[in-house]
């Protein structure tokens, strides 16, 4: 999939064809089709930028072209319309009109940083999209707004709908009149979302911007590093039995008198070689375990768990070589009494 360009506002030269074009351009905007999106007012200093071409100042009535980059200078505003629908631009923003994605039917702008207001009609199928370096916001016609900052972007709506996709996690939300969700995935992962009441979050797949950015961390630079991101997303999810304690397997430490396998601890079952230290009960060693473990671990038992051998006077069995105390029991195996 092409990627749309961000083009920066400090223009460079031109050859002499291009400023001569350029020039014309200024001079006699292109006339408006009923599917263009034109400029309906502007204060401050605003510009237009675009492949090619060397920043150049916006004026009422010119069109915003596909493929072309507005930039308000601070204090700067600028109103875009087509038929009753606008884009209201704030201070200090900067957006393209994307090339790929924008014809007659739908609109996508590609915001790098700054402000904007939209309010757009209702079709039946989604047909205006705003993207941001952290999430892409998709409705069919409401009115919201888009806040990027930074490392991070927020969209709140003030009527209808808009589907709100986050980059670095996959998450999905559909916000309503008084809703809201944010991304800032260097610090957090996710969305987060607010509102009168709470819209509810979905997972999905992760997914690179549409649109050249510079880097942002956890978001995914491109569709491969996206792909791999999604493959390797359950990753450590799940049940892990390693390491816990309880009922937990492998190398936990437990306490009152559970049953272990393999050197395990716990209260509870725990399997493959940790430290079992059984307090308050009774219970039974084999093979060198410890607390109340089998085959090989290390530890020691209180009150009525004898520790694998050398069991003193205690009321546990240990069988089979190690060394342990108890209460008044019998050692067997190896143990002196």
């Amino acid at each position: 999939m092409k990627k749309d360009a961000m083009y920066s506002m400090e223009g460079k030269a031109v050859p002499l064809l291009r400023a001569l074009l350029l020039a014309a351009l200024v001079l006699l905007p292109a006339t408006a089709n009923a599917s263009d999106w034109v400029v309906k007012r502007v204060s401050g200093i605003v510009y237009f930028v675009a492949p090619g071409v060397e920043a150049f100042r916006v004026k009422k009535g010119m069109v915003f072209e596909k493929g072309y980059t507005i930039g308000t200078r601070a204090g700067a505003r600028a109103l875009i319309g087509r038929g009753s629908e606008t884009i209201a631009v704030g201070p200090s923003t900067t957006f393209a009109m994307s090339t790929f994605r924008s014809n007659g039917a739908k609109t996508t702008l590609l915001q790098r940083k700054g402000t904007i207001e939209v309010d757009v009609e209702k079709r039946q199928q989604p047909h205006f999209t705003v993207e941001t370096p952290f999430f892409a916001a998709v409705v069919k016609g409401t009115r919201f707004e888009v806040n990027v900052q930074g490392k991070q972007a927020r969209v709140s709506v003030e009527r209808g709908v808009v589907a709100v996709e986050d980059f670095a996690s996959g998450d999905r939300v559909d916000l309503t009149a008084g809703q809201a969700a944010a991304s800032a995935p260097s610090n957090r992962v996710g969305l987060s979302v607010s509102g009168r009441t709470k819209p509810t979050v979905k997972p999905g797949a992760k997914r690179a911007p549409a649109f050249e950015t510079p880097a942002v961390k956890n978001v995914p630079s491109n569709a491969a590093e996206a792909k791999s991101a999604n493959s390797n997303g359950n990753a450590g999810k799940g049940n892990n039995n390693s390491r816990r304690n309880g009922n937990g397997n492998s190398g936990g430490n437990g306490n009152s008198g559970g049953n272990s396998n393999a050197g395990g601890n716990g209260n509870g079952n725990g399997n493959s070689g940790g430290n079992g230290n059984g307090n308050s009960g009774s219970g039974n060693n084999n093979a060198g375990g410890n607390g109340n473990g089998n085959s090989g671990g290390n530890g020691s038992g209180n009150s009525g768990n004898g520790n694998s051998g050398n069991g003193n006077s205690g009321s546990g069995n240990n069988n089979a070589g190690g060394n342990g105390n108890g209460n008044s029991g019998n050692g067997n195996g190896k143990n002196n009494n």
